[in-house]
């Protein structure tokens, strides 16, 4: 059974790793060092730099994911590119047979296979779902 990265991209966690990326970014661009810690600039970009490929190699690597907020859900299951959707949009959610079918206002029907994946991550996913949905 496979296992599905969950990321909930409104955390506390993205949120450090976004800004500390900005400022040493930043920090690093503008030279706020001076000339005998001149590579220290370096350093300082080139660290902004790997934090910000982190925070969006979480997103890309594997191929089960699910990154939602608060207004939208994007899931990957067993392909490189996902589905994205926002709740607001999402009429029913149907769970059959390891078959995930999102019903969207317009009649669209999107559908998940998650039969291969463990029980307790398609039970997120749903409760994810129905949490964001019945808000709306």
């Amino acid at each position: 059974m496979k296992r599905v990265y969950f990321n909930h991209i409104s955390s506390w966690t993205n949120g450090v790793l976004t800004i500390s990326s900005i400022i040493c970014s930043l920090i690093g661009e503008f030279e706020l060092f001076s000339e005998p810690n001149i590579a220290w600039n370096k350093r300082i970009f080139t660290l902004g730099s790997i934090l910000m490929v982190v925070f969006f190699a979480r997103m890309v690597i594997g191929k089960y994911y699910v990154g939602w907020n608060k207004v939208g859900i994007t899931i990957r299951i067993k392909f490189f590119l996902g589905k994205y959707f926002n709740f607001k949009d999402v009429k029913s959610t149907d769970l059959q047979n390891g078959i995930l079918t999102v019903v969207k206002k317009d009649g669209n029907k999107i559908e998940f296979d998650l039969s291969e994946i463990e029980e307790n991550d398609f039970e997120r996913i749903t409760e994810i779902l129905i949490e964001n949905t019945v808000s709306n």
